[in-house]
């Protein structure tokens, strides 16, 4: 992957997990709907799609301790 796809893709997991924090979380909070099931797997959607998108945006080609996958 070259860094200009790696920086792309970053970009997007960032912006999935503000989309799935704003639907999930804020969305069920502002309708009255809000349950803690849906509020807690909308947390974990948003700290997993930002910590994947964290770390593939701080890896080097040639960092060997980075190359878990």
């Amino acid at each position: 992957m070259s860094d200009r796809q790696r920086e792309s893709t970053a970009k997007f997991l960032y912006d999935m997990a503000k989309g799935i924090g704003l639907i999930a979380v804020v969305g069920g909070l502002v309708s009255g709907q809000a349950n803690w099931w849906g509020a807690i797997m909308g947390l974990v959607g948003t700290v997993t799609f930002f910590l994947i998108a964290y770390w593939l945006e701080g890896r080097r080609d040639n960092d060997a301790t980075t190359h878990i996958l």
